[in-house]
């Protein structure tokens, strides 16, 4: 539930993970804010490096 780089909560994806605990640890460690990028990239995309 934390963020790996800023060891702050990260965004909810669903409205299934609105807690008492998230908002507790909201409250005691913050909200991410670390920039996430819009859309998932394969890997190949992001590298360059072409499979098989």
């Amino acid at each position: 539930m934390l963020c790996l780089t800023c060891n702050r909560v990260r965004p909810a994806r669903s409205v299934a993970e609105y807690t008492v605990l998230r908002a507790q640890l909201i409250t005691m460690y913050g909200l991410c804010a670390c920039a996430q990028p819009a859309t998932w990239l394969p890997e190949t995309l992001v590298t360059g490096e072409a499979g098989g």
